[in-house]
């Protein structure tokens, strides 16, 4: 079994592969099987949309290339379904478009399963998540539970299912009376944690998979509260509508499950392998 990283192929790159039929950044596949008969859009290989900011230990980038779960992850399937794989990073708000408009076979960016997007794709479900807080070291406002949020500013990032989640609990501060948050919705994670740390916000919401990291990277100032929001959303991979491809990525997904690989790869990089979820489509 391989885990090592892949070379990032721009979106323009992707574009023109595509336009032109020809394979882009993309390495080999090893196991055996029919890939060049499956339904992708670039003949013999999985395009996968990923955000242009990563974070550890998911993905992230060393020196032009991509490593982390969920790059070993998505190799896994494409080695199972003998395609090779080839990335295209894009800005987080323009991930679902690029899917929805078949820019790509995949999109795996640390993306919530949730009801609006489920709408629009076919869903699988790869590991449970939830939100968290990064504060200053100490927690000195005292957090402890969403009412203790109402009035704060907290830094968020755009189009996300966090932004969503955080603007159900201010309306639900304010139908009780209490003041909602105030929000500063920037497009990237890293201007979140820029608002924080330049003391523009109380607090920055992010995964809690991203939240420990940033915090940790942060150093002794900074900490991650991950008892205020419920550990109970999951992280997904999505495809197209009623893609043809979508059984093939399942049946991929539950043998690499089933086997231990995907719990394999999670403890490679520190996860745990208990928070892997049942691989099922969620439409």
């Amino acid at each position: 079994m391989r885990f090592h990283s892949k070379r990032i192929c721009t979106g323009i790159a992707i574009a023109g592969a595509m336009a032109l039929g020809l394979t882009a950044c993309s390495g080999g596949a090893t196991d055996g099987g029919d890939g060049d008969a499956l339904p992708v859009n670039n003949p013999g290989t999985l395009t996968i949309c990923i955000s242009k900011n990563a974070y550890e230990p998911m993905y992230w980038n060393e020196g032009g290339t991509l490593t982390g779960f969920d790059i070993d992850a998505i190799e896994a399937i494409g080695d199972h379904l003998d395609l090779d794989v080839s990335f295209s990073e894009m800005a987080f708000d323009g991930l679902l478009p690029a899917l929805t408009s078949n820019r790509c076979d995949i999109l795996r960016s640390g993306l919530y399963v949730n009801e609006e997007r489920a709408a629009q794709t076919d869903a699988i479900p790869y590991l449970q998540t939830g939100p968290a807080l990064i504060v200053p070291a100490g927690n000195p406002l005292g957090l402890e539970s969403t009412e203790d949020l109402s009035g704060l500013s907290i830094a968020v990032q755009a189009a996300s299912a966090n932004e969503q989640i955080l603007r159900d609990i201010s309306d639900e501060l304010e139908s009780q009376g209490l003041p909602g948050i105030e929000f500063s919705v920037y497009p990237e994670l890293p201007e979140t944690i820029a608002a924080l740390t330049n003391g523009r916000v109380d607090a920055t919401m992010e995964t809690d998979v991203a939240a420990g990291q940033a915090a940790a990277t942060l150093g002794d100032d900074y900490e991650m509260l991950g008892t205020i929001f419920p550990a109970e959303t999951e992280f997904g991979m999505f495809m197209p509508r009623d893609s043809e491809l979508t059984q093939h990525v399942l049946d991929a997904a539950i043998t690499l499950t089933d086997d231990g690989t995907f719990a394999e790869i999670a403890e490679l990089y520190e996860l745990d392998p208990g928070r892997i979820v049942a691989p099922e489509v969620v439409r």
